[in-house]
């Protein structure tokens, strides 16, 4: 291909290039974000095993057993978004 050809595809070869590259750049964010949350969620796990030593309200307990379950499964399952959904319900209900 002479030089000619290459300028006349209209930036075709920027595209291909840009197309290439953000996939990569999307599953890099992604990985990062999913150890994030891995990392979160079991520090949150180890809160809510904290916290189910200590004298709470019998409700907040029951809220705290429930989230420590749920969490404990979805560890088990290594789906740490989920996971952190019942670290967020574990906090909240701390929080009443």
């Amino acid at each position: 291909m002479s030089a000619e050809q290459a300028k006349g595809n209209g930036g075709e070869d920027v595209l291909r290039s840009v197309l290439l590259v953000a996939p990569a750049a999307v599953m890099i964010t992604a990985t990062a974000a999913l150890a994030d949350n891995k990392s979160d969620c079991q520090k949150g796990f180890g809160m809510i095993k904290a916290e189910l030593r200590k004298k709470h309200p019998a409700p907040v307990i029951a809220t705290l057993r429930k989230a420590f379950s749920c969490a404990q499964t979805e560890v088990i399952e290594e789906d740490w978004p989920e996971c952190m959904d019942y670290i967020k319900i574990a906090r909240a209900a701390l929080k009443r």
